[in-house]
C-alpha cells in the first residue's frame, strides 16, 4: 500500500525533490498511521478525494501555506477522528511555511483529551517544532518528554533515544526522523556542549535517512555542531561505560566516536598558529579511514577534508596597501603585522614570496591587473573603501583575493556572492575590524544576560552614530527596547549633561526605598560607544548621578589595550568584548606581541590591533577555503575566532572581559 500511495505523489522539480517528497509522504502517512483506526484497511484516507490530491499537489509545488489552508477547511468538514488529523497535517503545513503563529493557534483548537495516543505523540512534537521556531528550546524539551510512553522510566527520559532503543517514543517509525532532527535542534538551541547531545540525535536520525541529498546534510549539521565544540570536550567526550574492544560496541557508539575522532584531528590541526596545515594532517586522515572503513563520514565529508589538507600555500602573496596619506599609519602596522607573520612562519624555502604594492594615486584595477601578471597567486588588500568597491566592480576576479575592508552599501550582496560561492574558482573575501560588528556583539552580549531596556552613549561623531546605528538595529531586532540615546562630546562640562539628560530622560534616580516601585523603571543596561579618555570622564558622572549601577557594556575601543590600574580604575565593572591579541597572554601571542612592541615601541601602542590584522590577514589564507565550505568551523586568530560567511566576509567573535581593579578579567 505505501507504495501505491507513492506512485501518486508528482515528481519534484528545482531541486527540492528530497525534501518535498519526505513532507507528502509524511503527511500522507500521518493519516494512516495516527489516525483513531488500528488497522490501516479502514482508513478512508485510502480512498483519496479530490481535496486530499489537490492539498499534495500543492505539497509537491512546496506551496506548504496552501497546502495547510486546504488541510484547515477539510477538517471543517470532517468528523472525528479524521478532522484531527487534518488539523494536525495543517499545523505541520504552517511550519513548513514558517507561519509558526498560525500553527501554534490550530493546536490550542485541539481537545487533547480526544486525541488518540499516536496524535498526542504527534501534536506534541508539533508543539516542540513551534517552541523552536519561537527560539524558546527549553518550551520544546518539556513538549518532546511528552512524546515518550508513560512505562518508561523518568531517569531514562533522558537517555538519547538511538535506534533501537529501550525507550522509544510513542510515535509511529516514519515519524522517528523528525522527532531527532527536532531534539537535535532544541539541543542546538541550548548552545553550549548541548551541541554532544545533538550530535548523538543527529547520528540516530542518519540511521533512518536513505536519501543522498538528505543523507549529506545531516553529516554536514553533524560538523558543524561538532566544530562548536571544544577540542578538550573532544577528548574527553562519549565513552561506552564497561567496553574494552571496539568490536563490543553498538553500532552507533563505534559511530559516534568516529565522528569525534575526526572533528579531534581537524581541531587540533586548526588551532595551530601556523599558516599552513600540519604536515602530518593528510596522514592523519588516511589513518582516520582505515580505523573506521565504513563510517559515514566516508560518503561526502572526508574527501573534503583531505582536499583542503592537500592545498598548498600560495607561491607568491600581492599585499596592496596605502602607505602614504590618511591611511599610512593603519596600512603600516598591517603591512608590520603581516611581514611579522611571515618571518615567523617555518622558514623553509617554499615559504610564499610577498610583494608590496603602494595603492596611493593609483588606480586600483590596473595595480591589481599588474600584480595578477607579475604572478601574484593570492592578493591581499586593498584598504580603504572606495578601492574595494572599484576591485568588486571587476567582472571576474583571477586570483583569490582578501580585502581589508568591505565593500560600499552600493554593491548588492548578490554581486558579492557570486564572486564567493563554493564553486568559485577565485573567490573574493572581505576582512575588517568593522566597528559596526563589534556594536552588534555588544547588543547580543547583553540581551543573552537578560537585559530588555537599554539607553545607549556614544560620541557625536559619525563614528559614533554608526555605532548607536548599530547598537539599535541589533538590540530591536532581539527584541529589546531602547530607552535613551545621547550623544557626548569631549568636554567634560557637556559630558556630564548628556549623562544628567540620559539618567532623567530614563527616569533613573536613587531609590528612595525599596518599596518605592518607580525607581530604576527605565534602562537595566548602558551600551557605550566610547575611547579611553572619554570613558573614564563618563563613568564617575554616571555614578554622581546615582546610575552608577547600570551594568555598562561597551566596544574594544573603551581598552587603550596597555593594562594601566591607576587610569581604568574608574571603568570598573564595564563589560566589554575585545581580540585574544589584546586580552589573551598565550604563549605564542606573548611572544609575537612583545616582538612587535618592541619593533615599533611608538607605533604599536597606538595601532596594536592592526598589527593583529595583519598577522591574522596572513595566517588565515590558507583557512579561507575549508572555512568557506563550512567544513572548519572557524580559526583561531589573534583578532578573534574566525569564520566566512555566505558573501565572503571574515567575522570575527570577541572574548569578553570586564573591568576589575583597571584591569581586563576574561570571563566566558
Amino acid at each position: 500500500m505505501l507504495m501505491s500511495l507513492k506512485s501518486k505523489i508528482p515528481e519534484c522539480r528545482h531541486g527540492k525533490c528530497g525534501l518535498v517528497r519526505i513532507k507528502i509522504t509524511l503527511y500522507i502517512l500521518v493519516g494512516l498511521i495516527i489516525a483513531g483506526c488500528q488497522t490501516v484497511p479502514d482508513s478512508p484516507l485510502l480512498y483519496v478525494g479530490e481535496d486530499e490530491q489537490a492539498a499534495r499537489a500543492l505539497m509537491a509545488a512546496g506551496r506548504f501555506k496552501e497546502a495547510a489552508d486546504k488541510y484547515l477547511r477539510m477538517a471543517d468538514q470532517a468528523s472525528q477522528p479524521r478532522a484531527y488529523d487534518h488539523m494536525l497535517a495543517a499545523a505541520g503545513g504552517y511550519l513548513d511555511a514558517e507561519e509558526p503563529g498560525s500553527a501554534e493557534a490550530i493546536l490550542a483548537r485541539i481537545d487533547t483529551a480526544k486525541w488518540t495516543t499516536q496524535q498526542r505523540a504527534y501534536g506534541h512534537l508539533l508543539t516542540a517544532r513551534v517552541a523552536l521556531a519561537k527560539q524558546r528550546p527549553e518550551e520544546a524539551f518539556v513538549s518532546l518528554e511528552k512524546i515518550y510512553s508513560s512505562d518508561c522510566r523518568r531517569e531514562e527520559i533522558h537517555v538519547p533515544s538511538h535506534l533501537p532503543s529501550h525507550c522509544n517514543p510513542d510515535l509511529p517509525r516514519l515519524l522517528w526522523p523528525d522527532f531527532f532532527r527536532t531534539r537535535s535542534l532544541a539541543y542546538a538551541g541550548l548552545g553550549g556542549n548541548n551541541a554532544f547531545n545533538a550530535v548523538r540525535d543527529r547520528i540516530a536520525l542518519d540511521m533512518l535517512l536513505t536519501k543522498a541529498p538528505e543523507i549529506e546534510a545531516n553529516h554536514r549539521a553533524i560538523w558543524s555542531l561538532l566544530s562548536s565544540l571544544s577540542p578538550s570536550f573532544l577528548s574527553h567526550a562519549y565513552l561506552w561505560p564497561g567496553a574494552s574492544q571496539k568490536k563490543t560496541l553498538p553500532l552507533r557508539v563505534r559511530t559516534l566516536q568516529g565522528w569525534l575522532t575526526l572533528a579531534s584531528i581537524i581541531k587540533h590541526d586548526v588551532s595551530k598558529k601556523s599558516t599552513r596545515y600540519s604536515d602530518t594532517l593528510s596522514q592523519a586522515l588516511i589513518s582516520w579511514r582505515k580505523r573506521h572503513p565504513d563510517h559515514p563520514a566516508g560518503q561526502f565529508l572526508l574527501e573534503e577534508l583531505a582536499e583542503i589538507a592537500r592545498d598548498k600555500l600560495p607561491v607568491h602573496i600581492a599585499l596592496l596597501l596605502p602607505l602614504d596619506g590618511n591611511f599610512s599609519g593603519v596600512a603600516t602596522a598591517i603591512h608590520d603585522g603581516f611581514l611579522s607573520a611571515w618571518l615567523r612562519d617555518n622558514e623553509d624555502a617554499d615559504r610564499p614570496t610577498i610583494t608590496i604594492h603602494n595603492t596611493v594615486g593609483a588606480d586600483i584595477q590596473t595595480l591589481y591587473s599588474e600584480a595578477i601578471d607579475a604572478g601574484a597567486e593570492f592578493v591581499v588588500g586593498p584598504l580603504d573603501k572606495p578601492s574595494v568597491a572599484r576591485l568588486t566592480k571587476l567582472p571576474v576576479l583571477p586570483q583569490p583575493t582578501l580585502t581589508l575592508n568591505h565593500a560600499a552599501d552600493g554593491i548588492s550582496g548578490s554581486e558579492l556572492k557570486a564572486k564567493t560561492t563554493s564553486d568559485a574558482s577565485a573567490p573574493l573575501y572581505q576582512f575588517t575590524l568593522a566597528p559596526e560588528s563589534e556594536a552588534k556583539q555588544i547588543a547580543e552580549r547583553a540581551r543573552l544576560d537578560g537585559h530588555t531596556r537599554a539607553a545607549i552613549l556614544t560620541p557625536e561623531t559619525q563614528w559614533g552614530q554608526r555605532m548607536e546605528d548599530a547598537f539599535t538595529a541589533t538590540w530591536q531586532q532581539l527584541g529589546g527596547a531602547v530607552v535613551d540615546s545621547q550623544g557626548f562630546s569631549e568636554n567634560l562640562e557637556e559630558i556630564s549633561t548628556s549623562v544628567q539628560q540620559l539618567v532623567k530622560n530614563t527616569g533613573h534616580r536613587e531609590p528612595v526605598s525599596e518599596d518605592d516601585d518607580s525607581a530604576h523603571k527605565g534602562m537595566d543596561c548602558i551600551l557605550m560607544a566610547a575611547f579611553p579618555r572619554e570613558a573614564r570622564q563618563l563613568l564617575p558622572q554616571l555614578k554622581f548621578h546615582y546610575a552608577g549601577d547600570v551594568p555598562i557594556y561597551a566596544s574594544s575601543h573603551i581598552f587603550s589595550g596597555i593594562v594601566d590600574p591607576v587610569l581604568d580604575q574608574d571603568i570598573d565593572d564595564v563589560v566589554f568584548g575585545d581580540m585574544p591579541w589584546v586580552l589573551q597572554d598565550s604563549q605564542d601571542a606573548a611572544t609575537l606581541r612583545s616582538a612587535v612592541m618592541a619593533a615599533w615601541p611608538e607605533s604599536a601602542p597606538k595601532y596594536l590591533r592592526y598589527y593583529a590584522l595583519g598577522i591574522d590577514a596572513y595566517r588565515i589564507i590558507p583557512r579561507l577555503k575549508g572555512l568557506r565550505t563550512r567544513n572548519f568551523e572557524s580559526f583561531k586568530g589573534e583578532t578573534g575566532e574566525l569564520s566566512v560567511d555566505s558573501e565572503g566576509r571574515v567575522n570575527r567573535t570577541l572574548l569578553w572581559a570586564r573591568i576589575y581593579r583597571g584591569k581586563p578579567v576574561i570571563f566566558p
